[in-house]
């Protein structure tokens, strides 16, 4: 199986992961999404906590993905879990704060609602923090799949906004672009592959997660989009093998993809043009050889050609019903008196 040492380092931290989170790039195709939809359904069908989002506009073209219902453009915050307040720069090489002599809380506001932290500083000494970030921990996800996204940029404001979320997370990088920045806390990033619809198939089948109809007909999908129905120059053995994968588990393989292996149909019968009167009853319905035999024909004439003269058929004496033309003499014949009566002949002698 390939990428196993990647995929034997997802094996622990998947197994104890319950909230999973899948994201993809701004700009998405059906190969993208589809692997994207893939691996959601097969982590759903295991029980795990599965979110997927793009900041991409979901076509209609995508509309034959089975769960494309299910993908959300932000990330949604999770409850529960501890919150926590990180102060950058006020901890000292010995692991202690020496500007920080105690920490008060109490209740404030007009309604005594709100909480007020108060960070006693020792006499002389400044604390002035480089940075105060809030994080919810055990509240946000376990793991993260970045799927066909060469840097986290291009996930848009689905990293921007929430770019504490993907500090906090481990993060899976899966891609099949040569020039992936390998941002990843694990990194299977592989330029030969045909598709990230590809990749993902043997991923799945790599960590033994549930892999049914719905999502093999996701990859072939994918697959099959992405290399113009297994014309690309990147398809392989392991293209041809994810594929028989998929159909053994009851995939479907795309309309498009049954005719003419993603080439357009060239119809090369004759157009044909239909009367207004109403064809009888029993008329033949095919095609009319009377366009082809009756149509005028365009000969092309030298212009040295020379018209010759029309000759009257008077003109030319005709041999007469007793002369025969024999080479270059004509003999005269009598015909014999009964020749023009019926003769009835028996079977004896013919021949």
């Amino acid at each position: 199986m390939k990428y196993n040492q990647e995929l034997s380092q997802i094996q622990q931290p998947l197994q104890t992961a319950q909230n999973i989170l899948i994201v993809l790039p701004a700009e998405i195709s059906i190969d993208k999404l589809a692997s994207g939809l893939s691996l959601f359904l097969s982590l759903k069908t295991a029980g795990k906590n599965v979110s997927i989002v793009t900041e991409g506009i979901i076509r209609v073209g995508h509309s034959d993905l089975f769960g494309v219902g299910q993908v959300g453009s932000q990330i949604t915050s999770l409850k529960g879990g501890n919150l926590t307040i990180t102060l950058g720069g006020v901890v000292s090489s010995d692991g202690k704060v020496p500007a920080l002599q105690n920490l008060d809380w109490a209740p404030t506001g007009s309604e005594k609602k709100d909480l007020k932290l108060t960070f006693h500083v020792m006499p002389g000494q400044k604390f002035e923090p480089t940075f105060i970030t809030p994080n919810f921990e055990g509240g946000g996800y376990d793991l993260i799949f970045a799927i066909g996204s060469g840097n986290l940029n291009v996930l848009g404001g689905v990293y921007t906004s929430n770019s504490q979320i993907f500090s906090s997370s481990q993060i899976i990088n899966i891609d099949n672009q040569e020039n992936n920045g390998k941002f990843g806390t694990i990194n299977i990033v592989d330029g030969t592959a045909s598709s990230l619809s590809e990749m993902i198939g043997q991923v799945i089948l790599g960590l033994n997660i549930p892999y049914d109809a719905d999502t093999a007909t996701n990859i072939l999908n994918g697959i099959f989009d992405a290399t113009k129905s297994l014309s690309g120059d990147k398809v392989g053995a392991e293209t041809y093998e994810t594929v028989a994968n998929a159909l053994k588990v009851g995939g479907k393989k795309p309309n498009f993809a049954e005719a003419s292996l993603g080439k357009p149909v060239i119809n090369i019968a004759p157009q044909i043009t239909q009367s207004n009167e109403e064809a009888p009853v029993g008329a033949s319905q095919g095609f009319d050889l009377s366009k082809i035999f009756n149509a005028p024909v365009n000969i092309s004439v030298p212009d040295n050609f020379t018209v010759p003269a029309v000759v009257s058929s008077d003109s030319v004496p005709q041999p007469s019903p007793e002369e025969t033309v024999t080479g270059e003499r004509v003999e005269s014949e009598s015909p014999e008196a009964d020749w023009l009566t019926p003769k009835i002949y028996s079977g004896k002698g013919v021949g």
